[in-house]
């Protein structure tokens, strides 16, 4: 009765392995092994004559019965399984890191932006009701989960946050998901920064259809790996294309972290544990700026956080001028103009 359904996952099995058959057979090629059986350090096919015996390899992968089609549909669905893979593991990496620091810019609980508190309950509740011995918490214990919690309800300043708590939600990392997720860490305009961000606002100029946008791609991108893992895949997507949605995946990545970076550059400040070092008023090339200097010292060599309305990074000082005079460093007791040249920043430097 169900034969049917058992043939196409033995074709499928059997592909899986022709695919791995034909990949290892491949790396051979590439990475070839000494008399002694360790590879060369240099892999190195292009170096030379190509080894004798490369036809007969590749006659036996063209006979193994692997069709060029089923092979493209291995790879299609090994790529954007391990891309949203990355892509998720990212996300939370960024999501827990932030969770780690912000009791050290909020030192006391209560101080936590409203959002942050919310979630941290209710997430610790649903924790809670799903602990056992099986599941996605067998790791926590009820100590483990309300330790951090009640520390920080008793105003203890070495409070914790449970990053579980915040990574409760089942649901793939479409646009909405992942800014429901930073509205839980108090960050309330994630996607607008991203639609916004220089690098992705340039990446979808050069490299997207004029009527996709940042959340339609992130969609589809979502929706290939869930047919990728889940379903029956039919139409596969060209490598350029994937290659290019790979990239997307490292733009929309690399705005996260800068919008992550700003707010903890704004609260360090607000504790008065970082200072302003000035404001950018003229930017002559994308790596040399004019700039009202605060009071303070800056030296070649120095990194400074430039912070824009739509993206933030590091910046390295590689050499000052004041007045069209080259300094090593500039002390100011009072605010005065100075250019800077930085070695370092994005396709767009701020205004």
């Amino acid at each position: 009765m169900f034969s049917s359904f058992t043939n196409r996952l033995l074709v499928e099995v059997d592909t899986i392995k022709l695919v791995l058959d034909a990949h290892d057979t491949l790396r051979a090629l590439v990475y070839p092994r000494e008399p002694n059986g360790t590879p060369t350090e240099t892999p190195s096919p292009r170096e030379g004559v190509p080894p004798a015996n490369l036809e007969k390899h590749l006659d036996e992968i063209r006979g193994s019965g692997l069709s060029k089609p089923s092979w493209q549909v291995y790879d299609h669905c090994a790529a954007f399984t391990r891309l949203y893979a990355v892509y998720e593991q990212f996300v939370e990496d960024l999501a827990s890191d932030y969770l780690r620091v912000l009791p050290d810019l909020y030192r006391k609980y209560l101080d936590l932006p409203v959002n942050v508190r919310k979630q941290h309950r209710i997430g610790i509740g649903q924790i809670l009701m799903k602990l056992g011995k099986d599941g996605p918490y067998k790791e926590l214990d009820e100590g483990s989960v309300i330790k951090g919690w009640s520390e920080g309800l008793a105003g203890n300043l070495r409070y914790t946050l449970l990053p579980d708590a915040f990574l409760i939600d089942p649901q793939n990392y479409r646009a909405e998901i992942l800014a429901g997720l930073f509205r839980y860490l108090g960050i309330e305009d994630c996607w607008t920064w991203i639609e916004n961000h220089p690098m992705v606002l340039e990446f979808m100029a050069r490299e997207r259809d004029v009527n996709e946008t940042p959340k339609t791609l992130l969609h589809d991108f979502v929706e290939y790996r869930n047919k990728a893992s889940h379903t029956k895949v039919g139409d596969i997507v060209a490598t350029e294309e994937i290659k290019s949605i790979a990239d997307f995946v490292a733009v929309l990545s690399q705005a996260l972290a800068q919008l992550v970076m700003k707010r903890v550059v704004q609260q360090k400040i607000n504790l008065g544990e970082a200072a302003r070092a000035g404001k950018v008023l003229n930017r002559f090339s994308d790596f040399i700026v004019g700039a009202q200097m605060a009071a303070g010292t800056v030296a070649v060599g120095d990194e400074l956080v430039v912070i824009h309305k739509h993206s933030c990074y590091r910046a390295e000082v590689t050499s000052i001028r004041s007045n069209s005079h080259p300094m090593k460093s500039s002390t100011c007791r009072r605010a005065k103009k100075s250019g800077f040249s930085s070695a370092k920043g994005p396709t767009k430097a701020p205004s």
